[in-house]
C-alpha cells in the first residue's frame, strides 16, 4: 500500500497536466498537441520506473481516467497514440500482470481497444507508414495483455466460441503482429516480440487446434515468407523463434491424439468391394492416407477433407523454406530445424503423413535424428536414399560433399534397423559406376592429357634424406582434392557397414573379379573403391566396451578378408605391368597418375591389414614401392613415399634403408629383367633412389646392372637423354661412394701427399715423414706408373740417381714428369698389385674407371646437357682416383686433352664445368701435369674463346698500355666460366711458377687479375706476390 502512495504522490501531478489536455472539449482539443505528447512521455517515463507486478488495480485506475478520456477525443496523432500504447502496456505490467488483478471484463473492453490504436482498419494497411516505434510500442502492448490475460484463470476461456465479439479482434491483432513480423525485417528485437506475443497467444491462452485452424494458412504463410528469406536480411535468431512458435502451432492443429486420426490401411483387397466409394471423390485413393474420425454428435472444422487441403499447404509450405535453412548451415538453425522436424515426426506423424518425406530428408540432410524417428521411417527413408543414389553423379560432380556425408548417415540407420536386406550392395555397384562416369565423363575418353614432367635429376624432387611419411591423399581425376577426401570417407564407412554385414571379402572380390577385361579407367576406379573399403579392417571399436577386445577383432578380421587382399595385391601387379609397358617412352598420363597413386595405396592399405603375413607379398610389389619413389610425378612420389614408409614401419622397425637391404635382390632381379627387356627409361633413376636411401652397400649388389648398363652406353651411345640419365646414377654412386670410403677431403689429400710434393722444388717442397722415406728408399718405393718398360729396366742397371744431389739435379734438368705422355699410357694399372693404398675396393675403383672412361668417349657428343653432366662426374672422380696414385695420373693422362678441348670451346656452359674439372686434375696431379699445363697456357693464348672476352692481348708488354681492374661487365654465364678459368690457372701457377719465364707469369697474372680481385691473388705465393706489385706499380 505504501508503494501505491509513493507512486501516486509520484505520478498525481504529471496526470492532473495530462488531463487538462485530456478533458478539453473537442472543438479545441489538438490531435496532435506537443503539449498532450509532453504530458504523455511524462507519464510514461514515470511509469516505467516500476518494476512487474509491483502497484495494485487502484494506482491503474487512477492513471487509466485521463486516457479513457483520451480515447474519448475523435482523433489522436500517432506519436500521442504510440505513448498511450506504451503507457496501457506499463499498466499492464505493472498493476494487471498477475492473477486477480486483471478482471475479464476490462480485458473484454481494453483488447479491442488496444488493437484499434494499433491499426484502425482490418486490412492494416495504415501499418505501412507508421514509425518502427510505434509498431514497437503497439507490439509491446499486445505482448503485455497476453501476459496478463495468461496469467488469469479465464485464459483458456478468454477467446471461445461462447464469446464470438472478442473473435474478430482476435483476429484482428493476430493479423497486425503478422504484418508487423513480415515488413520489420530489419528490426530483430520487434520480430522477436512479435513471435513471443504469438507463442503466449497460442499456446497459453487459445490451446485449441479447432479455434487455431481458422487463422492457421495466414500464420503459416508469414512464418514460411520469414524463414524463406536470406541470411542478409533474417537473423538466426529470428529464424529460431519462428520455428518454435510454428511447430507449437502445428502440433496445436494436427496432433494426431486430438485430431484422432487414423491412417486407413488396405489390408485385405477384398476391403475394396466392401468399401462405399464415391466417384466424384475419387476415394479409392484414400486407402493409406489419414483420416479424421469424427464424433459423435459434433460437428468440426477439422475434417478429413479439412485435413488434405491443409497438409498439402503445409508440405509445400515445408518444401519452400527447409532447403533455405540448410543452405545457411547455421549451427543454432540446425538444432531447431532438427527439434522442429523431430517433433512433427512425433505428434503429427499420421495426420501429416503427406509430410514425412520432407521430414525425413531434412533430418538426412542435418544427419542428425536425436529423437531416433528414422528407424520407424524405413520406408520413406529407403525412398529418400535411392533418389539421392540416382543424382550420386551428380553429387560428386559439382562436388556436394554435404550430401555425400548424408547418405552415409541414412545407410548406416538402415543398415542399423533393416533387418531384410542390405542396401549397401546396391550402394557399391551405384558408387562404381557414378565415380567412373565422374574421373572420366564419355566425351572426354580419347582425350587424355599427357601429365607435365618434372625436369631435372631425381635428387632434386624429393629430400631422401629426411623422408617423412606425408600421407598424401589420392585425388580422383576431375575432382578436388577436398570433394575426393569426402569420397574416400564415404567409400571408407561403407566398407564398415560391409565388415559388419560380414561379407566384405565377397564384395572386394566380386568388384574386382568383374573389372578384369575392363578399360584401364574403371580398373582403378575398382582398386580405389576395393582399397578404401578394406580400410574399414582394423578400425577401433564404437562402444568402450569392446576397447579391450581391439585385438582379438582386428586378427579376426584380417583373416576374414584375406582373400580379398590377396585378391587385390594380385589385380595391383597386373595393372602395373600393363601401365608399366604402357608408358615406357610416352610419358605418363593424368589418368595413369591416378591408377599408380590408387595401386601404391592398395599396396600400403594391404600390408596394414595383413600386417607381418605381408612380408610373404612383399617380394612382388617392392619394385612398385621404389618404382614409385623415382616417378617424375610429385603426387607419384609423396604416395610412394607413404606407402614405403608404412611398410617400413610394418616390418622393418621403421626403416626403409633396411627396407631395401632386405630386398635388394629381388629388386635386382626386377631391375635385370627390365634392361633386358629394353625398358631403359627409369632404370637409372631407380637405381638413384635405391643409392640415396640405402647408401653405396646396395650398389655393390647392382654390379651385374652396372655392367649392363656400360654395354647400354656401348650401343646406345647416340641417345642423349639415355646417358645424361646414367651419368645422373653415375653422380650419385660417386657421391655415395665417397661417404662410405672417404671421411672428408683432407684424407684424400693426406693420402695423395704420400706420393707427390706440390713444390715445384721437390723435395723441398714435402710436408710429412712418408716423403722423406720415398726419396730415401727408392727401392721399396713403388714403381713409377709414367716410365714404360725400357725405362725401368735401365734404372735397375744402375741409372737410378746414386744420391740426392744427382736426383736433384735431374729433377732440374727434367722440368716435366711427362714429357712422353705414350710413357703413361703404356703403364700397367697391375704392376702395383701388392701395393693397393686406396681405402676404395679395387671392384669400386674399377667402376670409377669405367665411369671416367665412358665419359671421356662421350664429351664429343653434341648435347650440351650430357657433357656438362659428364664434366661434373669427372670433377667427382678425380678426387678419388687420387687415393691411387699412380692410376690417377695414367687417367690424367689420358683424359687431359678432352677437356682442355671442351675449355677452348666456344660454349662457355661447357667451358665452366670443363675448367673445375681441370684444376682438380691439376691439384691432385702435381708436377706431374706441368709440362702440360705450360703447353695449356700457350693454346689458352691463341685458341680460347672465354679467354678473348677479356678483351686484352695477354702477350703485351707494355706497362703503359695495361691497367687493373674489370674493365669489361660480363652477362652471369661469361663471369662465371672466366672465374672458373681463372681458378683452374692460378692452381696451374703454384706448381709452376718456376718453370716458366717470368714474362709468362707475368702474363698470366695479369688475365686472372682483370677477373678475381688482386688481394686473392697476390696471397698464393711471395713470386706471384712480386708479379703482382709490379704490374701495378711498374709503369
Amino acid at each position: 500500500m505504501n508503494s501505491d502512495t509513493n507512486a501516486f504522490k509520484d505520478i498525481r501531478i504529471s496526470c492532473v497536466e495530462l488531463s487538462k489536455s485530456a478533458f478539453l472539449p473537442i472543438e479545441s482539443f489538438d490531435p496532435n498537441s506537443l503539449t498532450l505528447l509532453a504530458c504523455l512521455k511524462k507519464v510514461e517515463r514515470k511509469l516505467s520506473t516500476h518494476k512487474d507486478d509491483s502497484l495494485s488495480p487502484k494506482f491503474a485506475d487512477y492513471v487509466f481516467v485521463p486516457i479513457a478520456s483520451l480515447l474519448r477525443q475523435p482523433a489522436l496523432g500517432e506519436s500521442q497514440t504510440e505513448y498511450v500504447l506504451l503507457i496501457i502496456s506499463h499498466l499492464l505490467r505493472i498493476c494487471w500482470s498477475s492473477n486477480g488483478k486483471f478482471p475479464e471484463q476490462l480485458g473484454q473492453e481494453l483488447f479491442p481497444l488496444i488493437t484499434f490504436l494499433i491499426s484502425s482498419d482490418k486490412e492494416n494497411q495504415s501499418l505501412n507508414s507508421r514509425s518502427d516505434e510505434f509498431t514497437y510500442a503497439g507490439c509491446v502492448a499486445l505482448y503485455q495483455f497476453f501476459s496478463s490475460i495468461r496469467s488469469q484463470q479465464y485464459n483458456n476461456t478468454f477467446f471461445s466460441n461462447s464469446r464470438p465479439k472478442s473473435l474478430p479482434a482476435l483476429g484482428h491483432s493476430v493479423t497486425i503482429l503478422l504484418k508487423i513480423l513480415e515488413q520489420s525485417s530489419h528490426n530483430n528485437e520487434l520480430q522477436l516480440k512479435v513471435l513471443a506475443s504469438l507463442e503466449i497467444l497460442f499456446q497459453d491462452i487459445i490451446s485449441d487446434g479447432e479455434m487455431l485452424s481458422f487463422i492457421l494458412p495466414g500464420n503459416v504463410s508469414v512464418f514460411s515468407k520469414i524463414l524463406t528469406k536470406p541470411g542478409r536480411k533474417i537473423h538466426y535468431k529470428v529464424c529460431v523463434r519462428t520455428l518454435e512458435v510454428l511447430v507449437k502451432l502445428l502440433v496445436l492443429v494436427y496432433d494426431d491424439f486430438s485430431l484422432r486420426v487414423q491412417v486407413n490401411r488396405l489390408t485385405d483387397i477384398r476391403a475394396l468391394g466392401e468399401a462405399e466409394l464415391d466417384p466424384e471423390r475419387d476415394q479409392p485413393f484414400s486407402f493409406n492416407e489419414p483420416i479424421v474420425l469424427p464424433l459423435k454428435d459434433s460437428k468440426t472444422h477439422r475434417d478429413t477433407s479439412w485435413l488434405r487441403a491443409t497438409s498439402g499447404q503445409i508440405n509445400n509450405a515445408l518444401k519452400a523454406f527447409i532447403p533455405k535453412l540448410l543452405i545457411r548451415n547455421n549451427k543454432r538453425i540446425d538444432e531447431a530445424l532438427t527439434t522442429f522436424v523431430s517433433i512433427l515426426l512425433t505428434r503429427c506423424e499420421k495426420s501429416l503423413r503427406n509430410c514425412e518425406k520432407v521430414l525425413v530428408s531434412t533430418l538426412v540432410s542435418l544427419q542428425r535424428d536425436p529423437m531416433s524417428k528414422l528407424p520407424s521411417h524405413l520406408e520413406k527413408l529407403n525412398e529418400v536414399l535411392n533418389e539421392n543414389l540416382h543424382k550420386l553423379s551428380d553429387i560428386i560432380r559439382f562436388e556436394n560433399a554435404e550430401r555425400l556425408s548424408a547418405l552415409a548417415f541414412a545407410t548406416d540407420v538402415i543398415e542399423r534397423n533393416n533387418k531384410k536386406g542390405m542396401v549397401v550392395n546396391g550402394i557399391v555397384k551405384c558408387l562404381f559406376y557414378s565415380v567412373n562416369e565422374c574421373i572420366e565423363p564419355p566425351n572426354l575418353i580419347n582425350h587424355k592429357e599427357k601429365l607435365i614432367e618434372q625436369s631435372g635429376p631425381i635428387t632434386a624432387m624429393v629430400n631422401f634424406e629426411e623422408l617423412e611419411n606425408k600421407n598424401a591423399a589420392i585425388v580422383l581425376p576431375r575432382l578436388s582434392k577436398n570433394m575426393s577426401l569426402s569420397l574416400r570417407e564415404f567409400t571408407c564407412h561403407m566398407g564398415s557397414l560391409l565388415l559388419e554385414k560380414n561379407v566384405l571379402n565377397d564384395v572386394v572380390i566380386e568388384l574386382i573379379s568383374e573389372q578384369v577385361d575392363s578399360p584401364r579407367t574403371k580398373k582403378a576406379v575398382a582398386l580405389w573403391l576395393s582399397s578404401n573399403f578394406l580400410k574399414a579392417v582394423g578400425t577401433l571399436p564404437k562402444e568402450e566396451d569392446d576397447f579391450l577386445k581391439f585385438e582379438s577383432i582386428v586378427d579376426d578380421s584380417s583373416r576374414m578378408v584375406e582373400e580379398a587382399c590377396l585378391t587385390v595385391l594380385e589385380f595391383c601387379n597386373e595393372l602395373s605391368q600393363d601401365i608399366s609397358m604402357d608408358i615406357e617412352g610416352k610419358g605418363i598420363k593424368k589418368g595413369d597418375e591416378f591408377a599408380v597413386c590408387t595401386i601404391l595405396s592398395s599396396v600400403k592399405t594391404i600390408c596394414s591389414v595383413m600386417k607381418d603375413d605381408f612380408q610373404s607379398e612383399l617380394i612382388d610389389y617392392i619394385y612398385i614401392v621404389i618404382d614409385a619413389l623415382a616417378s617424375p610425378s610429385e603426387t607419384i612420389r609423396y604416395v610412394g613415399q607413404s606407402c614405403a614408409l608404412t611398410i617400413a614401419d610394418t616390418l622393418y622397425h621403421g626403416s626403409v634403408p633396411n627396407m631395401i637391404l632386405n630386398n635388394v635382390d629381388y629388386l635386382v632381379e626386377s631391375i635385370s629383367s627390365r634392361l633386358n627387356s629394353g625398358m631403359t627409361e627409369r632404370v637409372s633413376h631407380i637405381l638413384i633412389v635405391i643409392c640415396k636411401l640405402a647408401g653405396y652397400e646396395t650398389i655393390e649388389n647392382f654390379k651385374d646392372v652396372i655392367e649392363t648398363i656400360f654395354k647400354l652406353l656401348d650401343y646406345y651411345h647416340g641417345y642423349s637423354d639415355l646417358c645424361l640419365q646414367f651419368f645422373q646414377l653415375f653422380e650419385i654412386i660417386i657421391v655415395e661412394m665417397k661417404k662410405n670410403y672417404i671421411n672428408d677431403d683432407e684424407m684424400i689429400l693426406a693420402i695423395s701427399n704420400q706420393h707427390i710434393s706440390q713444390s715445384t722444388f721437390s723435395p723441398w717442397g714435402m710436408t710429412n715423414f712418408q716423403q722423406v722415406l720415398n726419396i730415401l728408399d727408392r727401392e721399396a718405393q713403388i714403381k713409377d706408373d709414367i716410365m714404360d718398360h725400357n725405362d725401368m729396366e735401365s734404372a735397375k742397371n744402375g741409372n737410378e740417381p746414386s744420391n740426392f744431389q744427382e736426383y736433384f739435379d735431374s729433377k732440374l734438368r727434367e722440368p716435366d714428369s711427362d714429357d712422353e705422355e705414350e710413357e703413361v699410357e703404356g703403364g700397367n694399372p697391375n704392376d702395383d698389385v701388392d701395393q693397393w693404398t686406396s681405402p676404395i675396393p679395387r671392384d669400386s675403383y674399377k667402376i670409377l674407371l669405367q665411369i671416367l672412361g665412358y665419359g671421356e668417349r662421350l664429351l664429343t657428343h653434341p648435347s650440351k646437357r650430357l657433357r656438362v653432366q659428364i664434366l661434373f662426374v669427372m670433377r667427382l672422380i678425380f678426387p678419388l682416383l687420387s687415393t691411387q696414385h699412380n692410376l690417377l695420373i695414367r687417367e690424367v693422362a689420358g683424359t687431359w686433352d678432352s677437356i682442355v678441348q671442351c675449355i677452348v670451346c666456344a660454349d662457355y656452359s661447357i667451358v665452366q664445368p670443363a675448367c673445375i674439372c681441370l684444376e682438380q686434375m691439376i691439384k691432385y696431379s702435381g708436377d706431374f701435369v706441368s709440362k702440360r699445363f705450360i703447353e695449356l697456357w700457350q693454346k689458352l693464348c691463341q685458341n680460347s674463346f672465354i679467354l678473348k672476352e677479356l678483351r686484352i692481348d695477354p702477350t703485351v708488354t707494355n706497362h703503359e698500355e695495361r691497367s687493373i681492374g674489370k674493365r669489361v661487365k660480363f652477362p652471369p654465364i661469361t663471369e662465371n666460366a672466366l672465374i672458373s678459368l681463372v681458378h683452374m690457372v692460378l692452381q696451374g701457377v703454384k706448381i709452376t711458377e718456376y718453370l716458366i719465364s717470368e714474362a709468362t707469369l707475368e702474363q698470366i697474372i695479369y688475365c686472372c687479375i682483370q677477373v678475381v680481385p688482386v688481394e686473392k691473388i697476390s696471397v698464393i705465393s711471395l713470386t706471384i706476390g712480386d708479379i703482382v706489385w709490379k704490374i701495378r706499380n711498374v709503369t
